[in-house]
């Protein structure tokens, strides 16, 4: 049901916007920014460096995807002022771990059964609906920089099981994730460098470094926080 919501705010925004897209001072995009998400743990109690260290060795970059649609006002020959809306996904993932279930008492070893998994993966996502505004100031024709703040509406959150067996295929099992009392609004700062790949009449091609980073972490109250931060290339289209 919020997947089928989000498709419908997204396809209204971009239907309302087309209009002003014939504005010589207004462009209409698409932007894809497909990404590398850790979250970045932080506590709300002092003395718990030794668990922050133990859970920050445990999990690693998540590789994550997102997209939106923006508009684009055109304040002077340089600088632009957009506004957009979008699916956002972020998270982070465990690094794979051999699992022991039996030790043998005399070696110590562990005990192979091949009917159970040998080794575990875990992986955390947050589906988001993204507000962002931003700031665009061209540095010449072609190279710019981007600033800007997104407000995020957390829409739910899926916990992915992936065990891995020696004798036969892996197994994937996702469940929605209800581990603490999730934020349902936040906000996250968005810093780029761009570069106009391909310029025409009618449309512009871009790619932009950027970077993402949740202000808030995404729990209310947990005493072992996370604040998302993703890293990637954004690419995109400007009509």
């Amino acid at each position: 049901m919020m997947k089928n919501t989000t498709i419908l705010l997204l396809f209204t925004f971009a239907i309302g916007f087309t209009s002003f897209a014939q504005n010589q001072k207004f462009k209409l995009g698409l932007n894809l920014f497909p990404n590398y998400c850790l979250g970045i743990v932080s506590s709300s109690m002092n003395g718990d460096d030794g668990v922050k260290q133990v859970i920050q060795n445990f999990e690693t970059w998540k590789p994550s995807i997102s997209a939106s649609v923006f508009v684009e006002y055109q304040l002077k020959e340089n600088a632009f002022l957009g506004f957009g809306m979008g699916y956002q996904n972020n998270g982070e993932q465990s690094k794979k771990k051999a699992l022991v279930f039996n030790i043998d008492p005399t070696t110590g070893q562990s005990i192979f059964d091949p009917s159970q998994p040998s080794h575990a993966k875990y992986k955390y996502n947050h589906h988001n609906l993204e507000i962002p505004v931003f700031y665009r100031h061209l540095f010449n024709d072609r190279f710019y920089g981007l600033v800007g703040l997104s407000g995020i509406v957390n829409l739910f959150n899926t916990r992915t099981s992936i065990y891995y067996y020696t004798e036969k295929p892996s197994e994937r099992n996702t469940k929605i994730d209800n581990s603490t009392d999730f934020r349902r609004l936040n906000l996250s700062t968005n810093i780029g460098v761009g570069y106009d790949l391909l310029q025409k009449e009618k449309f512009t091609l871009y790619v932009q470094p950027n970077i993402q980073c949740a202000i808030l972490g995404v729990s209310k109250n947990a005493i072992i926080n996370r604040n998302p931060i993703s890293l990637g290339l954004a690419m995109g289209i400007r009509l």
